[in-house]
């Protein structure tokens, strides 16, 4: 779905002019990110969400095209979780801090910086 959400990215007129089914896309999308979300939790627990915060990072760093941003985030992920992994391990040696309470505590004012971020003068709350 790279190419057909990359199209989608110029809006939904400009898709529809260019011969994408829009709602179709949209659909096939969501299913995909609903599916591979359950997943990702069902196999890794609650240290998934890591998924929803890469992208965003990523997006940041290499822009929008989705051929890169999907390869780019994975390996952000898996770097970002071991890396807090390590942390966790080393910071109060020699307790271990769940991983998970490590990530919780760098993710959650990202999001709440995400909820917040201003664009074109609202508040996307």
């Amino acid at each position: 779905l790279a190419v057909d959400l990359n199209v989608l990215c110029l809006g939904e007129e400009s898709a529809t002019g260019l011969g994408l089914n829009v709602t179709r896309t949209r659909f096939l999308g969501i299913l995909a990110a609903a599916l591979l979300a359950g997943a990702a939790v069902s196999f890794a627990g609650l240290l998934s969400f890591v998924g929803l915060l890469a992208p965003h990072i990523v997006r940041r760093l290499v822009g929008t095209d989705h051929r890169v941003l999907v390869p780019a985030s994975a390996l952000l992920g898996a770097a970002f979780v071991t890396v807090c992994d390590i942390a966790a391990r080393l910071l109060f040696a020699p307790f271990e801090l769940p991983v998970g309470i490590l990530l919780s505590l760098i993710g959650g004012p990202f999001f709440l910086s995400l909820l917040l971020h201003r664009k074109r003068g609202r508040l996307y709350v």
